[in-house]
C-alpha cells in the first residue's frame, strides 16, 4: 500500500475498531477516517473510549480487531519503530 500523498487516500484511516479489557468492550466497531491535513475533535462523556482509541493509533495500545491505517501504512503486530 502506498502513501496517501500519492493515493490521495484519508491520512488515518480506522475500520471496525475493537478494544477489550477483559470482558469489556471499550470500542465497538469504529469506524473513522481523517484527510490529510485535516483537523478533528475527538469529544464525548467520560467513559466513551476517546483517549482508548487515541492509545490505539499512537500504538500505545493493542486494538483487538479491526483496522488501523496511517499514511498507507496498516498498524499491526508487524509495524516496526
Amino acid at each position: 500500500m502506498g502513501n496517501s500523498d500519492e493515493s490521495g487516500g484519508p491520512a488515518v484511516r480506522i475500520e471496525n475498531l475493537d478494544k477489550y479489557y477483559g470482558a469489556f468492550h471499550a470500542l465497538r466497531n469504529i469506524d473513522l477516517s481523517v484527510g490529510q491535513g485535516e483537523r478533528i475533535v475527538v469529544c464525548g462523556p467520560s467513559g466513551s473510549g476517546k483517549s482508548t482509541m487515541i492509545r490505539c493509533i499512537n500504538r500505545l495500545e493493542q486494538h483487538n480487531g479491526g483496522r488501523i491505517t496511517v499514511l498507507g501504512t496498516e498498524l499491526n503486530d508487524d509495524v516496526g519503530n
